[in-house]
């Protein structure tokens, strides 16, 4: 009985552990995981993914109207986001939100991904912007050999620090469908965003 006992208090422990530390882990902090040419990426954890959300987050010479005009006409920026091989808006509604498709080439023997996204624009008090997007999986049908991203949510967060001056902050929450290979995935949290992100100033700067 007295080791029946003990086995059940051992057992009651480790779950209590790792519900603890499952607990602290997704509740920590962004942690930086990459930091070069002015732009830093922050991963975290996420309760309903299986892969990390990211962060990017960096300063930029130009106006908050130049960068929502790059984002509002993000088909004719696709070059921004790497590996998209088709961006386009199929409905948009003034200058406050739209939906766009995209379609992002992955590296064989992975397939190709796929989503619909309703983007959303929400003007701050400053004079910057927030923009939050989410997944519409439904909104169009699926193609033959592309996995749908079912689970996205995003924000874009543009913020006047002085003038002619922004903070600029990515960020991303997904669960890319399907099987990922670790060092696609491992990749794809740094320097998807990264680019992104050294893409966006290169345009805007010029602007």
């Amino acid at each position: 009985m007295l080791k029946n006992n003990m086995n059940r208090i051992r057992i009651t422990t480790l779950i209590l552990i790792g519900t603890i530390r499952a607990s602290q882990m997704l509740g920590q902090d962004w942690e930086a995981a990459k930091s070069k040419d002015g732009i830093t990426v922050f991963t975290k954890p996420v309760s309903t993914s299986s892969f990390d959300a990211f962060k990017a987050v960096m300063e930029v010479n130009a106006s908050a109207s130049d960068v929502r005009h790059v984002l509002m006409n993000s088909d004719k920026y696709s070059h921004i986001f790497p590996d998209t091989e088709e961006l386009k808006i199929i409905e948009r509604e003034g200058s406050t939100s739209l939906v766009q498709y995209s379609r992002t080439d992955a590296p064989w023997p992975v397939e190709d991904r796929d989503g619909v996204y309703e983007m959303v624009f929400i003007d701050r008090e400053d004079g910057g912007f927030i923009t939050k997007s989410r997944a519409l999986p439904d909104r169009l049908p699926e193609k033959e050999g592309v996995v749908r991203i079912k689970q996205s949510n995003s924000y874009w967060r543009v913020i006047p620090i002085s003038p002619g001056k922004l903070r600029v902050e990515y960020e991303v929450a997904a669960e890319p469908e399907g099987n990922i290979p670790d060092w696609l995935a491992n990749a794809a949290i740094t320097e998807i965003p990264f680019s992104t992100m050294k893409n966006l100033r290169a345009v805007v700067e010029q602007r």
